[in-house]
């Protein structure tokens, strides 16, 4: 997969990432891997259930990078959580197979911005 077509991808997967509905981005079995808590989701409906769980538990999301290569791409960036949590820094981690995301992983204190039960 060209610089390109990572970038393609990523921005049009960014963009679905606001309706909630972005499942036809993700392999179908993709996972989710959380390393501060090593919490690990499988699976395209899991992955899109959970990242939807943490987005409505993250306020004011700030990209500071993204970076985008062959078949892969980095995310950066900060958040606050909605009820009153600072801000932290987080980074996103993807790895892209053919034209979808295969897997992604999540650095930085995030765990906190997950449903219990991930």
């Amino acid at each position: 997969m060209s610089t390109d077509d990572t970038s393609r991808l990523m921005h049009a997967y960014f963009e679905a990432l606001g309706t909630g509905h972005f499942r036809q981005f993700l392999t179908d079995d993709v996972t989710w891997t959380t390393i501060q808590n090593g919490a690990d989701i499988r699976g395209a409906p899991a992955v899109e259930e959970a990242i939807n769980g943490l987005h409505a538990r993250m306020s004011d999301l700030k990209t500071r990078q993204l970076v985008l290569a062959d078949g892969t791409a980095y995310l950066e960036g900060t958040c606050a959580g909605k009820d009153g949590r600072p801000r932290i820094p987080y980074c996103v981690a993807y790895d892209l197979a053919g034209d979808r995301i295969a897997a992604m992983r999540a650095y930085g204190e995030i765990a906190s911005f997950m449903a219990p039960s991930q």
